[in-house]
């Protein structure tokens, strides 16, 4: 008597405790995914600035370590040309990707040889390989919205051949 009772709870559990994965929300997540891996495939790695109309919402904002850097479409390409200039041959790789809801999150490295100038920075010929963590936000009908990104600039900026001075405390 016992064990039949058992076996009912445990087919119970089994047939209704373990509701299956929605395909629609598994597709969304996917697409999601694939429009980040188009993204950074795209803009960063070809330079094909085109693709920003095509992933991001015309009010798409980046903030780069809590900072926003780049309001709508148009300050966003000029964003990227700045670092197409200064790193022509950089790539960037996703490294690992988490989705949920409408976000993703990714840890990326970016490498690259430090050829053309540099916001105000002359070139150094130098390289530099750093990581970093971007969330990103979709609206509802898959575009990004948002992405805010995290990386340690002083690094890059060191790997480049610049320093810091204390400051002048006289």
């Amino acid at each position: 008597m016992k064990s039949a009772i058992l076996l009912s709870i445990l087919l119970l559990t089994g047939l209704f405790g373990c509701q299956p994965v929605s395909e629609e929300g598994t597709d969304k997540n996917e697409r999601q995914k694939a429009v980040v891996n188009m993204y950074v495939d795209s803009c960063w790695n070809k330079h094909k600035l085109l693709s920003i109309h095509e992933l991001m919402t015309k009010d798409f904002t980046r903030n780069l370590n809590g900072i926003t850097v780049a309001n709508g479409q148009k300050e966003f390409e000029a964003y990227i040309k700045n670092f197409i200039r200064a790193f022509p041959t950089m790539k960037i790789k996703i490294d690992t990707m988490i989705e949920k809801d409408r976000q993703v999150v990714t840890t990326w490295t970016f490498e690259g040889t430090n050829t053309g100038e540099f916001a105000e920075y002359l070139p150094t010929g130098k390289k530099a390989k750093v990581s970093g963590v971007s969330l990103f936000r979709f609206n509802e009908e898959g575009k990004i919205i948002r992405e805010d990104t995290y990386y340690n600039e002083l690094y890059l900026l060191q790997q480049l051949g610049y320093t810091l001075n204390p400051p002048n405390l006289k």
